[in-house]
C-alpha cells in the first residue's frame, strides 16, 4: 500500500514539474518582443548600364511579411546629393524588389525603407558599380565632397522607430528596437534628438527596458512634421538614424 502511494505522488510530482516548465517556457516567449526583420538581398557588384534587381525579405517575429506598408529602396552615389526613391513591389513570401539600372561607376549605398506592423526599419549596403579601377577612381573624384563614403559609413545596426504619429501636447511614448547582425542590441546609450524647421532642437535620454527596446516620454508642442534623431552608442559604435514623424 505505501509502495502505491509513494509511487502516485511521483507521478503528481513528475506532472506539477512539467506545468511549472511549460509555464515558464511560455513566459520566456512573452517577454520576448517580436522584432521587425529585414534582410537585404542586393549584390556586392553591380554591373554597368545592367538592370539590376535589388530586393529585401521581410519578417516579423520569424514570420514573412506579405502585406507591409510600404518598401521603397533609397539610391545614391556617394559623393553626390542626387537620391533616388524607389517603390518597390512584392514578389511574394516576404520578399519585396525593385530594378534599377546604374550608368555611372562608383560606391553606392542602398537603404531599403520599410514599414509594417507599425514598426520602421532602414537597413543599408554600400555596393560597387562597375569594375573595381573604375568604382575606385569615381569616389576618388568625390571623397572630400558632402556624402562621401566615409561620412555615410555606418555600423550594422537596425533601428526602428514604433510610431510615427502622436498628437500635439500630449506625452509621447518614443519607442525603438535595435538589433544588431539580426540580435536585440542591448546596453547601449540611447538619445532622441527631436526639432521642427525653425526651432531649436531637443535632447531626450531613453531608458533601455530590455531585450532591445529604449523608450523616452516627449511632448511635441505644434502640430506639422517633426525629425527625430536616434542616436545610439554601444561599444565603439556611434550609430544614428533621422526619421520624419507627423504630429496632429
Amino acid at each position: 500500500m505505501r509502495r502505491r502511494v509513494g509511487f502516485a505522488f511521483a507521478i503528481v510530482l513528475l506532472g506539477m514539474m512539467m506545468v511549472m516548465a511549460a509555464c515558464t517556457n511560455h513566459n520566456k516567449q512573452a517577454d520576448t518582443a517580436a522584432v521587425l526583420d529585414v534582410k537585404m538581398d542586393v549584390p556586392d557588384h553591380i554591373d554597368l548600364n545592367k538592370p539590376t534587381k535589388l530586393a529585401c525579405v521581410v519578417t516579423y517575429g520569424g514570420e514573412k511579411v506579405d502585406d507591409a506598408s510600404e518598401v521603397k529602396f533609397e539610391v545614391w552615389k556617394h559623393g553626390s546629393s542626387d537620391r533616388d526613391m524607389l517603390e518597390a513591389k512584392h514578389d511574394g513570401n516576404g520578399r519585396y524588389s525593385v530594378e534599377k539600372t546604374f550608368t555611372e561607376a562608383g560606391t553606392y549605398s542602398v537603404v531599403a525603407h520599410v514599414t509594417a506592423r507599425d514598426m520602421h526599419n532602414m537597413p543599408k549596403k554600400d555596393v560597387v558599380v562597375g569594375n573595381p579601377e573604375q568604382a575606385a577612381a569615381a569616389d576618388g573624384e568625390g571623397e572630400h565632397s558632402p556624402g562621401s563614403a566615409e561620412e555615410h559609413r555606418h555600423a550594422a545596426v537596425a533601428i526602428s522607430l514604433s510610431s510615427r504619429s502622436f498628437e500635439a501636447g500630449k506625452p509621447a511614448a518614443l519607442t525603438v528596437h535595435l538589433t544588431k547582425d539580426g540580435k536585440p542590441l542591448t546596453n547601449a546609450i540611447v538619445r532622441f534628438e527631436i526639432w521642427q524647421a525653425g526651432n531649436k532642437h531637443e535632447f531626450v535620454d531613453a531608458d533601455d527596458k530590455g531585450n532591445g527596446k529604449y523608450e523616452a516620454v516627449a511632448t511635441f508642442a505644434n502640430k506639422g512634421t517633426y525629425s527625430v534623431k536616434v542616436h545610439v552608442e554601444a561599444d565603439q559604435l556611434h550609430e544614428h538614424q533621422v526619421e520624419q514623424v507627423t504630429v496632429q
